[in-house]
């Protein structure tokens, strides 16, 4: 089959005018101002449809003109409509136009404040008489009155709709008619009405509504009109009366109350479908409507029950096309907000396109932590009380920026339903002396007074850095200082106040606030893993109009070249390829869907905002204060744990793993017997040979296998930092180790803290080194390893007993050590291999070369496979690159080792 030729395939193309409407439609949908010009056209279009003086196309123009101005300014809109009212209400009834005035006024007070509300009620009021009582136009007013019980909420909403039932009845008894919305009134009741304030004439042409107009005018301030007044007052008065004791309008206010207030109310405590199920409340109004018919001795309007179903579908479409308007809690939590004003703060559940936790990518393990830590305890009481369970005082999120904290904690706070507020830092500070302190207290008083309540302090760190015994001079620790008294009186309290915080800097903040009892969770919020990644970038894919999303897309190549990348990363990556693949469809004219080749251009000029270092940092902090329990592991993790380096990495040495075996196994398991013996654990092992022999691998690989933390100490670098630095770096990792049991110290190059006397060296610096190392000795499961090429150079005092209790002399590999090294180096390619054949030819070889040799061998297969000439390897291909290279340990080294085990001997 031929390949499309360019001009079909252009064709084919999704149209750039297509594409200008959808976005012009797409634009309306969203915008307020749209919303604001057809919600005050059709309120207009139904006053003026009901009140007959402008011909039809006019009173569309007009409706027209009072909408396109309300998309502007919708006050305007809404004043200039009831304006336009005035000529066809005088023309109808000079005497109701004196009540229509009222009601301008109103309006004018009104309608900067308020202009939504009274468009709404034009509309509900006027479309049952609109069009000289069109069959079924009714139907907007019991569909709009349930959409306003969404949209306003049941106790706005409950105003606004009763007031519209009493008017719509009010108004069909004094015009004695029916209503399109099928509100039952006995009519005979109302009959004959008051001819004065009747609406029965004709609309009038175009060429005569001058002359009309100044006959209205006449007219209204007619004596006989005047005089008319005080009577119609009473006639109406009257017939509010009769319509509340002698008619159905308690019984009808009561049944659309109560379903109209239930429909606003519900949402927010149904979690799927919320709409849809909410409406069912509505069929309450039809049994109502029926016993107010038949007590009144009115035919039942079957009419009333499609009306009724309209409104129903017309809500579960909304919902079905993603329209969803129920605003109950967002008004509950605007209401509860406004206590909070003064300090600028806002609900954290606002603005975001995520509605739960589960709209955000990745992180399952940390939404499992959130939801078992604070929805459960607030949402499943029986399980709470059973065991005792309340919410934690405080949660700290710590990580990267761009990992999503602030997004977690805007999809929690919805899925939540509680008061989730997020605390300004910057609108509590105060110039002011005391001032500062004042406004948290407030605030915390707040929160227990609405209780329960989440306060979230994002970048706590502004106000919660660490204590220095000069800084109670500035507002900052005094702040903290309240903060953390706030915080132990909640855990006392039975208000339930919870602190949650997100930083980027955990380093900078205050030990005392990190404790148990006020942050009882610490989580790391760590970059997205591979399967965090493709989440991520699905998700914004999904969010893109079907005509440009990628079809080529890799995601196993996306996913490998975005290592190291945060969530912010990831959208950024997204972001340009949607910019590259905007300006080819500029160019081109046509839309042009986002392939693979946009998201590598990307990925080749963008790098990840989150360095190595700052990833150290994060991960020490993590180790040190991190406080989860039942957590999953992360995919990370999980990587990370299978190439880490393992017992069966580490050719031969079964000597030393037997010792470090002893020194961190024995006295966590058998303590008792160790006792019983008198047998103390070995505190100090020092490693010596040649470089290259595997000394750090060894000790990396007890570390991993023993799932011992592990703490390198490089003494050269140690010793670059100067005293000051050098000391706490030092202290820094001995406490670590300590606290996270077991744990290895690895001190490389030990000769440059404990040089031979005469040689140089900073004696303060060892000293804090000996003092930490004797420290240990009362530790279980802590274990210090040194390494050194040059031992000659070394103190003797420092390989006492005591210190140092075992020495091990690692040489290079032996013969039998030779062949496993190469059989771990050459992998699945050492089959075809005499791998003893290979072990003779390096005689003095370390680990290090054997391995060098192998990656050599590896890699010249690898670029002949990549020029098409695929070369196996073997025997033949492994010597002839080991007769290019020297054994790295001669025996002149050798003789140095030896001189040295003369002198002091190995202990093992």
């Amino acid at each position: 089959m031929q390949p499309p030729a360019p001009q079909q395939i252009k064709q084919q193309a999704p149209s750039m005018t297509g594409q200008k409407i959808a976005a012009y439609v797409s634009q309306a949908e969203e915008s307020e101002e749209f919303w604001a010009a057809i919600i005050v056209f059709f309120g207009v279009l139904m006053l003026l449809s009901t009140i007959a003086f402008y011909p039809i196309y006019v009173v569309f123009g007009l409706a027209a003109l009072c909408g396109a101005i309300a998309s502007k300014k919708p006050a305007i809109g809404v004043i200039l409509g009831v304006l336009f009212g005035l000529p066809a209400v005088l023309y109808q009834s000079a005497v109701f136009a004196w009540f229509y005035l009222l009601v301008i006024v109103l309006v004018l007070f009104q309608a900067f404040t308020n202009w939504m509300v009274i468009a709404v009620l034009e509309i509900l009021v006027m479309a049952p008489f609109a069009f000289q009582g069109f069959p079924f136009i009714g139907y907007i007013t019991i569909a709009g009155m349930s959409m306003g019980a969404l949209f306003f909420g049941s106790k706005k909403s409950l105003a606004i709709s009763l007031s519209a039932v009493i008017a719509i009845l009010l108004l069909s008894s004094i015009w004695a008619m029916d209503n399109s919305a099928y509100m039952p009134l006995n009519l005979k009741n109302y009959q004959p009405g008051k001819a004065e304030l009747q609406f029965s004439k004709p609309a009038v042409d175009i060429m005569n509504m001058g002359s009309e107009i100044g006959k209205s005018i006449g007219k209204l301030f007619d004596l006989k009109n005047l005089s008319v007044m005080a009577s119609s007052i009473g006639f109406i008065f009257g017939r509010i009366i009769d319509l509340a004791l002698k008619d159905s309008l308690i019984i009808q206010l009561l049944g659309w109350g109560i379903a109209l207030y239930l429909l606003g109310w519900l949402p927010p405590k149904i979690k799927k479908h919320s709409q849809i199920i909410s409406s069912v409340v509505l069929l309450i109004t039809i049994p109502v409507n029926y016993i107010a018919s038949t007590m009144y001795g009115v035919s039942f309007r079957f009419e009333f029950i499609g009306g009724i179903v309209l409104a129903m579908v017309a809500l579960g479409a909304m919902e079905h096309f993603g329209l969803n308007i129920s605003k109950e809690s967002e008004l509950d939590r605007k209401e509860k907000m406004k206590s909070y004003g003064k300090f600028g703060m806002s609900d954290v559940s606002a603005g975001g396109e995520e509605r739960s936790m589960d709209d955000v990518g990745g992180y399952e393990d940390i939404k499992k932590e959130l939801r078992d830590a604070i929805i459960m305890p607030l949402e499943k009481k029986e399980i709470a009380f059973a065991y005792g369970i309340k919410p934690p005082a405080g949660i700290l999120l710590f990580g990267p920026p761009g990992t999503g904290k602030t997004m977690l904690m805007r999809a929690l706070a919805k899925e939540l339903k509680y008061n989730f507020i997020e605390v300004r830092c910057s609108q509590i500070l105060s110039q002011w002396y005391g001032e500062s302190e004042k406004n948290v207290a407030e605030i915390f008083s707040n929160a227990r007074k609405n209780a329960p309540t989440v306060l979230f302090f994002d970048e706590i760190d502004s106000i919660a850095k660490r204590r220095g015994a000069d800084s109670m001079d500035t507002v900052g620790p005094r702040v903290l200082t309240t903060i953390l008294q706030e915080i132990d009186g909640g855990t006392k309290s039975k208000a339930t106040v919870m602190v949650i915080g997100a930083t980027n800097l955990p380093n900078e903040l205050d030990p005392a606030l990190i404790r148990p009892g006020r942050l009882d969770k610490i989580i790391y919020m760590h970059l997205p893993d591979p399967e965090a990644r493709k989440a991520i970038i699905n998700g914004y894919i999904k969010k893109m109009k079907k005509d440009i999303q990628p079809k080529d897309l890799d995601m196993d190549v996306v996913v490998k070249k975005t290592e190291r990348f945060s969530g912010a990363d990831m959208k950024n990556v997204v972001t340009e390829a949607q910019r590259l693949a905007a300006r080819e469809a500029t160019d081109k004219g046509v839309v042009v869907p986002i392939t693979m080749a946009h998201f590598l251009r990307v990925l080749e000029a963008v790098k990840p905002s989150t360095g190595l270092s700052q990833l150290d940092m994060y991960e020490q902090f993590k180790l040190d204060f991190e406080r989860r329990v039942g957590a999953d592991k992360g995919k990370q993790e999980e990587t990370a744990k299978e190439s880490a380096v393992k017992w069966s990495d580490v050719a031969g040495m079964d000597d030393i793993k037997k010792a470090l075996l002893e020194a961190i196994e024995l006295p966590l398991l058998h303590e008792a017997d160790m006792k019983e013996f008198k047998v103390k654990p070995s505190k100090g092992i020092l490693l010596f040979g040649p470089p290259g022999t595997g000394k750090t691998l060894i000790v990396r690989a007890a570390a991993n296998e023993l799932k011992a933390s592990f703490q390198a100490l490089s003494a050269a670098e140690v010793m670059k930092k100067g005293y000051t630095q050098a000391m706490g770096v030092i202290k820094e990792a001995f406490n670590r180790a300590r606290e996270n049991p077991p744990g290895i110290i690895f001190v490389d190059e030990i000769e440059t803290f404990a040089p031979a006397r005469g040689a140089g060296g900073s004696s303060e610096i060892l000293g804090q080194f000996l003092t930490e190392m004797d420290g240990v000795k009362g530790q279980k499961g802590v274990l210090v390893i040194a390494a050194t090429n040059k031992p000659a150079l070394m103190d003797a005092a420092i390989m006492r007993p005591g210190r140092f209790d075992k020495i091990f002399f690692i040489p290079p590999p032996d013969m039998a050590g030779r062949v496993e090294m190469f059989r771990i180096h050459l992998a699945s390619f050492a089959e075809k291999v005499d791998l003893k054949l290979l072990a003779e030819m390096t005689p003095g070889f370390s680990g290090a070369d054997i391995a060098d040799i192998c990656q050599n061998v590896k890699m010249k297969a690898l670029r002949s496979k990549l020029e098409g000439k695929p070369e196996e390897i073997s025997t033949k291909s492994v010597i002839s690159v080991i007769k290019t290279r020297r054994p790295s340990v001669t025996q002149d080294i050798l003789e140095e080792y030896k001189k040295f085990m003369e002198n002091y001997g190995e202990r093992r």
